[in-house]
């Protein structure tokens, strides 16, 4: 399973990302690469980069959340801050047979798109994972 299908899962199993955000499996509000709908809001769209691959991979995780309210947008940040920034001393847990040992909110920003009234919240990871054989 690649890193981008190990977080998409995490993320849509997720109850209260779920509802913050109003993915179902037919409004598909979050994905990898490319939005789903650009213009249903809100939703998060990640990018995943490889860092360093050895025998525990790092990857540097790129999370963009879209949104008309920015109060909506803040609640979903920290919904998915909550989810992946944990450090190392905190026991790492398993998303599909791939561990997810260490996570850290590296940074980011807001931005407001003035052409589309909207906006985007960016969050940078760095993610370490293990594929479990």
């Amino acid at each position: 399973m690649t890193i981008s299908q190990t977080l998409h899962s995490l993320f849509v199993s997720d109850e209260k990302l779920v509802s913050l955000i109003g993915y179902t499996p037919k409004n598909k509000r979050i994905s990898a690469g490319v939005p789903f709908n650009r213009n249903d809001y809100p939703y998060i769209v990640f990018e995943t980069f490889p860092y360093l691959t050895d025998e525990v991979d790092t990857y540097r995780c790129d999370i963009r959340i879209v949104s008309k309210n920015v109060v909506e947008m803040e609640k979903i940040a920290k919904r998915v801050i909550d989810l992946l920034h944990f450090r190392a001393k905190d026991k790492p847990f398993s998303v599909n047979n791939t561990a997810i040992y260490h996570a850290k909110h590296i940074g980011g920003g807001v931005l407001y798109v003035d052409d589309l009234d909207v906006y985007e919240q960016l969050l940078i990871f760095h993610v370490k994972v293990k594929e479990m054989i």
